[in-house]
């Protein structure tokens, strides 16, 4: 291993202290980053999922895509089932209104 260049000068504590204060820093980023890529795989592969297999990815992005299209289908379903039934007694209470006009009121002579 090469042995690094020597300073021209000696390091004031002040600036000793920085360097250190900045390496600590930058390890502590990098610890930091690694942990939460392995948290985050943790929980995918909880899941059932390897974050590393493109195939499982393009599977699961796929389930993704079908679920929420069944979810919206089901709620466009849901308001035309509700559209065609109050149309449904609109009609109705307009046929029997209709009628009593055109008939008089039940039970008349």
């Amino acid at each position: 291993m090469p042995q690094p260049p020597q300073p021209s000068r000696r390091l004031s504590d002040a600036e000793v202290e920085a360097l250190v204060e900045r390496v600590a820093a930058r390890a502590a980023r990098e610890a930091s980053a690694r942990a939460a890529r392995e948290a985050v795989d943790d929980v995918f592969r909880s899941l059932g999922l390897d974050v590393r297999d493109p195939s499982d990815l393009v599977s699961w992005h796929a389930d993704r895509q079908w679920t929420r299209a069944a979810r919206e289908g089901s709620s466009r379903l849901g308001l035309s089932v509700k559209t065609t039934v109050i149309g449904s007694l609109v009609t109705a209470v307009l046929a029997l209104i209709w009628s009593a006009l055109q008939n008089g009121p039940p039970g008349a002579p």
